[in-house]
């Protein structure tokens, strides 16, 4: 997910909250800063977009009933093993080179690039996989890594969202069962490169 969603949200709140003090304003440019900085470094030798793909599930009997036959658009990360029988298209080759730098930057405040290899390039299946793993991967290290620990679902109150944490990444916000694939969108610089940035809901 690209930061430039949440800037213009941050820029909106800085310039147009009327009750905000000075302090709380400086505090939401310093946000917004951070926010950019963080865009700039994770993306800045991405390139151009060169294709963009959808996620889709064929609709189980029960979702059938409940809302029609309409494909679901996403996938969830955690969850893409038990759901992948259903993907559409899943042998479709979707990146032909063999390598490709996988960028996991939601819910992170420090982003991931990870280098993935396949020696016969990547179909839709083969990188919702790849996708799903690194993913629990990074959730995994980030609990080892953090002092502040994910506080369990049961013992949350009010919002149940999961809360801050310290580790590696700094995730923020969500559980991994929380998230769920929509799309992949690929960029190649100069070089040739490429990149891959994920359409993550939550």
């Amino acid at each position: 997910m690209k930061l430039q969603k949440s800037i213009p949200i941050l820029l909106c709140l800085a310039l147009f909250s009327c009750n905000k003090t000075k302090s709380e304003i400086d505090t939401i440019e310093s946000i917004q800063k951070n926010d950019i900085a963080i865009y700039d470094k994770t993306y800045a030798d991405a390139g151009d977009l060169i294709a963009d793909f959808s996620i889709s599930l064929k609709p189980t009997e029960e979702e059938i009933k409940e809302w029609g036959e309409e494909t679901i658009p996403w996938i969830n990360i955690l969850n893409a093993k038990n759901q992948i029988a259903r993907l559409d298209n899943p042998n479709e080759i979707i990146i032909k080179q063999t390598t490709a730098k996988l960028i996991i930057d939601y819910p992170l405040n420090n982003p991931a690039t990870i280098e993935i290899k396949n020696t016969n390039g990547f179909t839709r299946k083969d990188l919702i996989e790849i996708i799903s793993s690194k993913y629990s991967e990074i959730y995994q290290e980030e609990e080892k890594s953090a002092k502040t620990k994910t506080i369990p679902l049961d013992q949350r109150k009010g919002i149940i969202n999961r809360n801050e944490t310290d580790g590696k990444y700094g995730i923020y916000g969500h559980d991994l069962s929380d998230l769920d694939l929509s799309g992949i969108e690929v960029y190649q610089n100069k070089k040739g490169e490429l990149s891959i940035v994920l359409q993550v809901e939550s």
